[in-house]
Protein backbone atom coordinates (compact mmCIF):
# COMPACT_ATOMS: atom_id res chain seq x y z
CA UNK A 1 0.00 0.00 0.00
CA UNK A 2 1.37 3.35 -1.03
CA UNK A 3 1.42 5.98 2.00
CA UNK A 4 1.14 9.47 2.27
CA UNK A 5 1.85 12.90 3.82
CA UNK A 6 0.32 14.44 6.17
CA UNK A 7 -1.83 17.79 5.24
CA UNK A 8 -0.11 20.92 6.80
CA UNK A 9 -3.14 23.61 5.59
CA UNK A 10 -3.89 21.82 2.63
CA UNK A 11 -0.60 22.40 1.48
CA UNK A 12 1.52 19.25 0.65
CA UNK A 13 1.70 16.40 -1.81
CA UNK A 14 -0.40 13.25 -1.67
CA UNK A 15 0.31 10.16 -3.91
CA UNK A 16 -0.09 6.95 -5.21
CA UNK A 17 2.34 4.96 -7.54
CA UNK A 18 2.89 4.14 -11.21
CA UNK A 19 5.39 2.23 -12.88
CA UNK A 20 6.58 2.17 -16.03
CA UNK A 21 9.26 0.14 -17.98
CA UNK A 22 10.90 0.79 -21.66
CA UNK A 23 13.52 -0.78 -23.63
CA UNK A 24 15.98 1.41 -25.39
CA UNK A 25 19.74 1.84 -27.01
CA UNK A 26 19.33 5.54 -27.71
CA UNK A 27 17.82 8.35 -26.04
CA UNK A 28 14.74 7.99 -25.96
CA UNK A 29 11.43 9.36 -23.35
CA UNK A 30 10.24 7.44 -21.11
CA UNK A 31 6.73 8.15 -20.00
CA UNK A 32 5.68 9.71 -16.54
CA UNK A 33 1.71 9.75 -15.72
CA UNK A 34 0.51 10.26 -12.99
CA UNK A 35 -3.49 8.34 -12.18
CA UNK A 36 -5.83 8.15 -9.96
CA UNK A 37 -9.62 6.86 -10.28
CA UNK A 38 -10.91 3.60 -10.81
CA UNK A 39 -8.72 1.62 -12.84
CA UNK A 40 -6.64 4.68 -13.10
CA UNK A 41 -9.14 6.14 -15.22
CA UNK A 42 -7.99 10.39 -14.69
CA UNK A 43 -4.51 11.21 -15.83
CA UNK A 44 -4.13 14.69 -13.29
CA UNK A 45 -0.22 14.32 -14.79
CA UNK A 46 1.51 13.86 -18.07
CA UNK A 47 5.11 14.41 -19.45
CA UNK A 48 8.76 12.40 -20.41
CA UNK A 49 11.79 11.95 -18.91
CA UNK A 50 14.70 11.27 -21.18
CA UNK A 51 18.97 10.73 -20.16
CA UNK A 52 21.43 12.11 -22.22
CA UNK A 53 25.16 12.45 -22.08
CA UNK A 54 25.27 14.47 -18.98
CA UNK A 55 22.12 15.96 -18.95
CA UNK A 56 18.28 14.69 -17.86
CA UNK A 57 15.30 16.68 -20.01
CA UNK A 58 12.17 16.52 -17.94
CA UNK A 59 8.49 18.07 -19.45
CA UNK A 60 5.45 17.95 -17.66
CA UNK A 61 1.90 18.81 -18.15
CA UNK A 62 -1.07 19.13 -15.55
CA UNK A 63 -3.80 18.28 -16.73
CA UNK A 64 -6.76 19.15 -14.22
CA UNK A 65 -9.40 21.36 -16.43
CA UNK A 66 -10.42 24.66 -14.83
CA UNK A 67 -13.07 23.69 -13.04
CA UNK A 68 -10.70 20.68 -11.43
CA UNK A 69 -8.86 23.10 -10.03
CA UNK A 70 -9.24 23.76 -6.38
CA UNK A 71 -6.22 24.78 -4.34
CA UNK A 72 -2.58 25.00 -4.41
CA UNK A 73 -1.69 21.48 -3.50
CA UNK A 74 -2.90 20.11 -7.20
CA UNK A 75 0.15 22.37 -8.66
CA UNK A 76 3.32 20.64 -9.62
CA UNK A 77 6.17 22.33 -7.17
CA UNK A 78 8.97 19.60 -7.70
CA UNK A 79 10.55 16.08 -9.13
CA UNK A 80 12.33 13.56 -7.29
CA UNK A 81 14.48 10.84 -8.89
CA UNK A 82 17.17 8.43 -9.51
CA UNK A 83 19.44 8.01 -12.76
CA UNK A 84 22.06 5.08 -12.81
CA UNK A 85 25.57 6.21 -13.73
CA UNK A 86 24.86 9.22 -12.13
CA UNK A 87 28.11 10.11 -10.13
CA UNK A 88 27.50 11.99 -7.28
CA UNK A 89 28.83 15.21 -8.40
CA UNK A 90 27.07 18.81 -8.32
CA UNK A 91 23.50 18.81 -10.19
CA UNK A 92 22.01 22.33 -11.87
CA UNK A 93 19.58 23.52 -14.45
CA UNK A 94 20.93 24.27 -17.57
CA UNK A 95 17.69 25.42 -19.24
CA UNK A 96 14.09 25.73 -18.28
CA UNK A 97 10.91 26.90 -20.03
CA UNK A 98 6.81 27.02 -19.78
CA UNK A 99 5.10 27.80 -22.62
CA UNK A 100 2.69 29.77 -21.14
CA UNK A 101 1.94 31.43 -17.42
CA UNK A 102 -0.94 32.80 -15.78
CA UNK A 103 -2.49 35.39 -13.21
CA UNK A 104 -5.49 34.49 -10.90
CA UNK A 105 -7.11 37.07 -9.88
CA UNK A 106 -9.98 37.26 -6.43
CA UNK A 107 -12.66 36.47 -8.74
CA UNK A 108 -10.99 33.18 -9.73
CA UNK A 109 -10.20 35.04 -13.46
CA UNK A 110 -7.23 34.01 -15.15
CA UNK A 111 -5.15 35.99 -17.34
CA UNK A 112 -2.30 34.52 -19.71
CA UNK A 113 1.25 36.38 -18.76
CA UNK A 114 3.24 34.81 -21.57
CA UNK A 115 6.33 32.59 -21.22
CA UNK A 116 8.46 31.86 -18.88
CA UNK A 117 12.10 31.38 -20.00
CA UNK A 118 13.87 30.83 -16.98
CA UNK A 119 10.87 29.39 -15.14
CA UNK A 120 12.66 30.41 -11.30
CA UNK A 121 13.16 26.79 -10.78
CA UNK A 122 16.69 25.02 -9.76
CA UNK A 123 17.85 21.92 -9.60
CA UNK A 124 20.29 19.97 -6.32
CA UNK A 125 21.05 16.49 -5.08
CA UNK A 126 20.55 14.69 -1.81
CA UNK A 127 22.94 11.83 -2.03
CA UNK A 128 21.72 9.66 -5.54
CA UNK A 129 18.38 11.88 -5.18
CA UNK A 130 18.16 14.56 -7.41
CA UNK A 131 15.54 17.05 -7.52
CA UNK A 132 14.30 19.59 -9.68
CA UNK A 133 11.91 22.22 -7.67
CA UNK A 134 10.49 25.64 -7.28
CA UNK A 135 9.70 24.39 -3.45
CA UNK A 136 12.74 23.23 -2.44
CA UNK A 137 13.95 20.88 0.76
CA UNK A 138 16.93 22.61 1.94
CA UNK A 139 18.98 19.22 2.18
CA UNK A 140 18.94 19.55 -1.70
CA UNK A 141 21.21 22.54 -1.87
CA UNK A 142 19.33 24.26 -4.79
CA UNK A 143 19.97 27.24 -3.78
CA UNK A 144 16.86 30.65 -4.17
CA UNK A 145 13.75 29.66 -6.59
CA UNK A 146 10.71 31.71 -7.10
CA UNK A 147 8.92 29.49 -5.03
CA UNK A 148 6.10 29.23 -3.72
CA UNK A 149 5.83 31.41 -7.04
CA UNK A 150 5.63 29.71 -10.45
CA UNK A 151 4.03 26.41 -9.22
CA UNK A 152 2.60 24.33 -12.40
CA UNK A 153 -0.88 24.52 -12.14
CA UNK A 154 -3.27 22.50 -14.32
CA UNK A 155 -6.33 23.91 -16.86
CA UNK A 156 -5.81 26.68 -19.65
CA UNK A 157 -4.57 29.16 -17.65
CA UNK A 158 -6.92 32.32 -19.30
CA UNK A 159 -10.82 32.24 -18.45
CA UNK A 160 -12.69 31.06 -15.25
CA UNK A 161 -11.25 28.72 -12.52
CA UNK A 162 -14.48 28.71 -10.48
CA UNK A 163 -13.64 26.72 -7.70
CA UNK A 164 -10.33 28.15 -6.95
CA UNK A 165 -10.09 28.70 -3.52
CA UNK A 166 -7.93 31.22 -1.65
CA UNK A 167 -4.62 29.16 -2.09
CA UNK A 168 -4.89 30.02 -5.95
CA UNK A 169 -7.61 33.04 -6.10
CA UNK A 170 -5.80 36.47 -5.63
CA UNK A 171 -3.22 34.89 -3.72
CA UNK A 172 -0.14 37.11 -4.82
CA UNK A 173 2.66 35.09 -3.38
CA UNK A 174 1.77 32.53 -5.14
CA UNK A 175 0.89 33.89 -8.66
CA UNK A 176 1.67 33.95 -11.24
CA UNK A 177 1.70 30.56 -11.94
CA UNK A 178 3.28 28.33 -14.86
CA UNK A 179 0.69 26.60 -16.78
CA UNK A 180 1.04 24.84 -20.21
CA UNK A 181 4.01 22.29 -21.27
CA UNK A 182 7.06 22.79 -18.70
CA UNK A 183 10.79 21.62 -19.58
CA UNK A 184 13.58 21.74 -17.68
CA UNK A 185 17.61 20.57 -18.49
CA UNK A 186 19.66 19.01 -16.00
CA UNK A 187 23.19 18.59 -15.78
CA UNK A 188 23.76 15.38 -14.14
CA UNK A 189 27.39 14.08 -14.15
CA UNK A 190 28.13 10.41 -15.20
CA UNK A 191 24.70 10.16 -16.72
CA UNK A 192 24.47 8.45 -20.93
CA UNK A 193 21.84 7.74 -23.28
CA UNK A 194 22.18 4.25 -21.48
CA UNK A 195 21.33 5.33 -18.23
CA UNK A 196 17.96 4.12 -16.51
CA UNK A 197 15.65 5.97 -13.91
CA UNK A 198 13.81 5.14 -11.09
CA UNK A 199 11.82 6.10 -8.73
CA UNK A 200 10.53 9.08 -10.06
CA UNK A 201 8.38 11.12 -7.80
CA UNK A 202 6.10 14.25 -8.42
CA UNK A 203 5.93 16.82 -5.74
CA UNK A 204 2.58 18.99 -5.13
CA UNK A 205 1.86 21.96 -3.15
CA UNK A 206 4.34 24.48 -1.64
CA UNK A 207 5.72 22.46 1.35
CA UNK A 208 9.02 20.56 -0.11
CA UNK A 209 8.08 16.98 0.67
CA UNK A 210 10.69 14.48 -0.73
CA UNK A 211 10.22 10.67 -0.92
CA UNK A 212 11.35 10.13 2.16
CA UNK A 213 9.24 11.89 4.14
CA UNK A 214 6.23 10.52 2.32
CA UNK A 215 5.21 8.31 5.07
CA UNK A 216 2.19 9.16 7.02
CA UNK A 217 -1.43 8.25 5.73
CA UNK A 218 -3.68 11.84 5.17
CA UNK A 219 -6.82 12.84 6.97
CA UNK A 220 -9.99 11.99 5.66
CA UNK A 221 -11.12 15.44 5.47
CA UNK A 222 -8.64 16.45 3.54
CA UNK A 223 -8.45 13.74 0.95
CA UNK A 224 -12.18 15.01 0.47
CA UNK A 225 -10.93 18.09 -0.16
CA UNK A 226 -8.94 16.95 -2.86
CA UNK A 227 -11.65 14.12 -4.21
CA UNK A 228 -10.86 11.54 -7.13
CA UNK A 229 -8.30 12.79 -9.53
CA UNK A 230 -7.20 15.43 -8.53
CA UNK A 231 -3.72 13.72 -6.21
CA UNK A 232 -0.96 11.74 -7.36
CA UNK A 233 2.76 10.67 -7.76
CA UNK A 234 4.95 8.90 -10.45
CA UNK A 235 7.53 6.29 -10.03
CA UNK A 236 9.75 5.40 -13.18
CA UNK A 237 11.43 2.58 -14.66
CA UNK A 238 13.74 2.01 -17.23
CA UNK A 239 14.96 -1.17 -18.04
CA UNK A 240 18.06 -2.16 -20.61
CA UNK A 241 17.79 -4.48 -22.90
CA UNK A 242 20.81 -3.21 -24.93
CA UNK A 243 21.52 -1.31 -27.94
CA UNK A 244 19.35 -2.06 -30.61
Amino acid sequence: MPRFSNLKKSLLALAVFGIVSLAHGTAQADPISVCTGPGCSTTNVSGTIVAGNGTVTITLNNNLTNAQVVSVIQNISGVYFQVSGYTLGAVSLSGSSSTQSTNIDGSGNAVLAGAVNPTGWGAGHDGAVISVCVVCAGSFNVGPTAGPEQTIIGGSGSGTYANANGSIADNNPHNPFLVGTTTFTLVVPGVTVNSTFSNVVIQFGTTATPPGEQQQTPEPASMLLLGSGLIGLAAGLRKKFGKR
